[in-house]
């Protein structure tokens, strides 16, 4: 293997790796907190030489020379490509996200917020375990596997050199479609506990009514995190089905992104 061999399939390597790096990122699993940067950023080379005989197959179609100046604008694709697969893949880890942190405002438990080791923010207790249990549910179900073979597929529908396709705003139809499932999602997954929350709040409202001097903020907070955590218990049968059922859509999810991004 001459030099410029070498050079050509580092070039090939660089410019596999920015798309599966941008998608893992993206999806809330592969936090600084929860895998350490060592650990990720082996993962993206190791998945990168993959697609590697791909990436060097687009470079023998294409002068190599003409690269240069070309090079910023093919990595900045592959990174809008990626993250676009992590965010749609991920919508449920936020759905089940916003859901939590309804219910605890609802319940006044939000000043209780900490980080998050897997959405690598603040968030409130409920909506911290939703995630991390969003996150088990991905990683027992092989959900994983589902996304690395997402990912990985990609790269044969479009491949790094091909240019991205002028987008409209019928295109943002999918991406719309997407933040409205996180928001009917999450709306649905807390409903319950919202209804029982708001009830509890009218059943000592009346107390209070009556009783004037009884501290009601101290004793409907305890109350109110109780009767959340029972209904997420109650739901939680329900949570395993849309997070499994939403991975499984997951499998299908190149065919209306290939409307999109296919070339030419």
């Amino acid at each position: 293997m001459g030099v410029d061999d070498l050079n050509q399939l580092l070039v090939a390597l660089g410019l596999s790796v920015p798309r599966i790096a941008a998608s893992f990122l993206i999806l809330p699993l592969m936090t600084q907190e929860t895998v350490p940067a060592m650990v990720r950023n082996t993962l993206f080379i190791t998945l990168g030489f993959v697609v590697l005989p791909l990436t060097l197959y687009s470079l023998e179609q294409r002068d190599f020379s003409t690269l240069g100046a070309t090079w910023p604008f093919i990595v900045v694709k592959e990174i809008f490509i990626g993250a676009t697969l992590g965010f749609l893949f991920g919508s449920i880890f936020w759905a089940l996200s916003v859901a939590g942190g309804i219910i605890d405002t609802q319940a006044g438990t939000n000043m209780a917020s900490d980080l998050d080791p897997v959405q690598g923010h603040q968030s409130s207790p409920n909506s911290r375990w939703l995630a991390q249990f969003a996150s088990w549910l991905l990683m027992v179900s092989g959900g994983l596997l589902v996304f690395i073979d997402l990912v990985l597929g990609s790269f044969q529908l479009w491949p790094v050199l091909d240019p991205l396709p002028d987008l409209n705003l019928d295109d943002a139809i999918l991406f719309i479609g997407e933040f409205e499932y996180i928001m009917t999602t999450a709306l649905l997954l807390s409903a319950p506990a919202i209804l029982l929350l708001a009830l509890v709040d009218l059943c000592f409202g009346l107390v209070n009514r009556f009783a004037q001097e009884l501290n009601v903020l101290a004793l409907t907070m305890p109350v109110k995190a109780w009767v959340a955590a029972f209904v997420l218990m109650l739901n939680l049968g329900l949570i395993v089905e849309v997070v499994l059922r939403k991975l499984v859509e997951n499998k299908g999810l190149l065919s209306p992104l290939q409307a999109i991004f296919q070339s030419g």
